[in-house]
């Protein structure tokens, strides 16, 4: 019986008119959806299940999600299974994120795998996650996708987890992002290795990855050594280790970034490293137009915990005379222009 409404269904479209709702049918783009509206009418009022998808699909087109529903949900109800993933997108529409997760999850089941479910809902319950490990076996873009929502959620943990289910698949960005979940953890020798693996197998992001980590390393490295150092002494010497360790840093990450094909950045990366090299002569220190005299103790201890070297020179005035001339003639021998 099944198939004879089929075939009646599919003899009836061949014999009219019916461009829009063939390219509907098709999940081909259709340019006007008052037309598949129109189009699509009579097959829903014979009870045909691909009329009451068409024309629901059609209202979603017209901005009226609230309108489709009805129709896409008595599609789905008939068995037309891939209702469930514009359900989904129609109940997201209008701001129902819970819904939309539901049917978006209801589409992955039946066959239709999207990442906006991973995108809409904000907790994926064990039920929901064992169903998904599950699936996973049939559609492995799954873990890769599990991988993202975990990674997005800060799960660094359950992320690389997926992640490694999604690399035994394939899936070369599993292993970029598997490389940055390890970062995040803290086993930033594990990351490289990671990544630099990647880039052997001929990505290039793998490079570039590890030119961002390298340099974001860099940037934070050092905080605000003149709030911590015992003696002026004590002071120069830390401050010493850190330039030399933020030189070495950002001319490795110019390095990958040269590998990733990034010459830009290699560029910009290289010229930080010049800022902490003593052989780059007559560095200019104070930003300009800067107003010195107007910034609080608090100010200036957060823009030196944020690295800004003129910051901590006026930190070290602020710990007396012996901190300030070991600061001046610190910066001084690094190439700044540090006024007497």
């Amino acid at each position: 019986m099944r198939k004879v409404a089929v075939l009646l269904f599919w003899f009836a479209l061949s014999s009219c008119g019916t461009y829009s709702l063939n390219l509907c049918l098709k999940g081909e783009k259709v340019e006007n959806p008052s037309i598949l509206g129109k189009e699509s009418k009579p097959y829903l009022e014979k009870g045909f299940k691909e009329g009451y998808f068409c024309y629901g699909y059609s209202l979603l087109l017209e901005g009226k999600p609230k309108e489709a529903i009805p129709f896409l949900i008595k599609a789905y109800r008939k068995g037309f299974k891939k209702a469930s993933y514009y359900i989904g997108k129609a109940y997201l529409e209008f701001g129902n994120k819970k819904k939309a997760a539901y049917w978006y999850l209801k589409a992955i089941e039946d066959g239709f795998v999207n990442n906006d479910y991973f995108k809409t809902t904000t907790y994926i319950s064990k039920g929901e996650l064992d169903k998904l490990y599950q699936l996973g076996k049939k559609f492995p873009v799954l873990y890769l996708y599990l991988g993202d929502y975990f990674f997005r959620n800060e799960f660094y943990d359950a992320a690389l987890y997926y992640y490694h289910l999604a690399i035994r698949y394939g899936f070369k960005r599993a292993k970029l992002m598997a490389g940055l979940s390890l970062h995040r953890l803290g086993n930033k020798k594990e990351a490289l290795n990671t990544l630099y693996s990647l880039y052997k197998e001929g990505d290039k992001k793998g490079a570039e990855a590890i030119a961002l980590l390298i340099e974001r390393d860099a940037d934070l490295l050092g905080g605000c050594t003149v709030l911590n150092a015992k003696t002026p002494e004590d002071f120069v010497k830390k401050r010493a280790e850190v330039f030399k360790e933020k030189k070495e840093l950002y001319t490795l990450s110019a390095k990958f970034y040269r590998l990733a094909s990034d010459e830009k950045n290699s560029f910009r990366v290289l010229r930080k490293a010049e800022f902490y090299s003593p052989s780059k002569k007559r560095k200019e220190f104070f930003p300009s137009g800067l107003k010195v005299d107007s910034l609080s103790y608090g100010e200036l201890r957060e823009l030196c915990l944020r690295g800004e070297e003129w910051a901590e020179l006026l930190l070290a005035k602020k710990r007396g005379k012996d901190f300030l001339k070991a600061a001046k003639e610190f910066y001084r021998a690094f190439g700044f222009k540090v006024k007497q």
